[in-house]
């Protein structure tokens, strides 16, 4: 088990929304706000709601563990990105729309921040390197006014690891951080961006790998257009919004059929970009949750 000796465990593990193991290295850090004042209310939301955190951080700086950081908490919203990170959910000093943070949460966090990255071999704390905000990942306004403390938390952390108090001086983070992400952008995420606008149509038809009941409704996995490794949770198609063409009266979709989307749902935005997956965030027409597919793949079947 790997748990910060700075955490407490805290309803560790006491909810079904994680996945046992790991299937990339750890190499970032992912900040969160609970967008709750009430701390003691995380985790027992996530027996209910599909999402969890490695670790909590209150008003006071106490810190939480819910979810061991050799086991995948489901936070980024990003299968590839959830592999590869831990979660830090911090608790909120007000509510909507300000969702204020106290000094004592993001001096605890530095800390914490500190104490991963030491123990993982990061080296020096960057944001956007290996330090992100979550709407680095999904289209959300999490993690609130954190976005703008991410170069304090840095900072704080790298004195910590110096050897100092954390008690430096800092600025908030700037556009550079981000602007380096573009700069690094695949040719298909700048054509969905810079032609595109966000903009998509998916007209051509695709092969599934197989098709099961997830989470109440029937879903596909297919190689043609998803990330890899694929997971039901962000890469899962609702067959409601595909039409079988390999038995399109019975609408079997047995593995390898060929399949594509029906006409009324086969278009709609980009929510979300992760430029070190090369994967993009898609909101259908009609259908509520966001689905991540391989850009440069997805962008072959337009």
């Amino acid at each position: 088990m790997a748990v910060s000796g700075l955490a407490t465990p805290f309803g560790f593990q006491d909810f079904p929304n994680y996945t046992e193991g790991r299937s990339a290295a750890v190499n970032k850090i992912v900040i969160h706000h609970m967008a709750t004042t009430d701390y003691d209310s995380v985790p027992g939301i996530w027996k209910t709601r599909e999402a969890s955190a490695h670790y909590g951080i209150g008003q006071n700086g106490q810190i939480r563990a819910y979810v061991d950081e050799d086991n995948t908490a489901w936070h980024a919203g990003q299968w590839a990105a959830n592999s590869s990170s831990i979660g830090i959910e911090h608790a909120n000093t007000t509510g909507s729309p300000d969702w204020g943070i106290a000094q004592a949460t993001i001096d605890a966090s530095a800390k914490l921040v500190a104490d991963i990255v030491q123990r993982y071999g990061f080296g020096k704390v960057v944001p956007y390197k290996n330090l992100f905000p979550h709407s680095e990942f999904y289209g959300t306004a999490c993690p609130g006014q954190l976005k703008a403390k991410l170069q304090e938390i840095a900072d704080k952390a790298n004195d910590i690891m110096a050897g100092g108090s954390g008690n430096v001086a800092t600025q908030s983070v700037s556009n550079g951080g981000q602007a380096s992400q573009e700069d690094n952008r695949s040719a298909a995420i700048k054509e969905f961006q810079d032609k595109w606008k966000n903009r998509w149509a998916l007209r051509e038809p695709f092969r599934i790998r197989t098709c099961e009941m997830q989470y109440g409704m029937y879903q596909v996995l297919t190689d043609d257009l998803n990330v890899e490794p694929n997971s039901w949770f962000y890469n899962g198609i609702p067959t409601k919004l595909l039409e079988d063409l390999s038995d399109p009266q019975g609408r079997s979709f047995e593995d390898g059929a060929m399949v594509r989307f029906k006409n009324d749902v086969n278009f709609g935005t980009i929510d979300a970009y992760d430029a070190n997956t090369n994967s993009i965030g898609i909101l259908f027409t009609g259908y509520p949750d966001m689905i991540w597919f391989d850009a440069d793949k997805f962008l072959a079947h337009a």
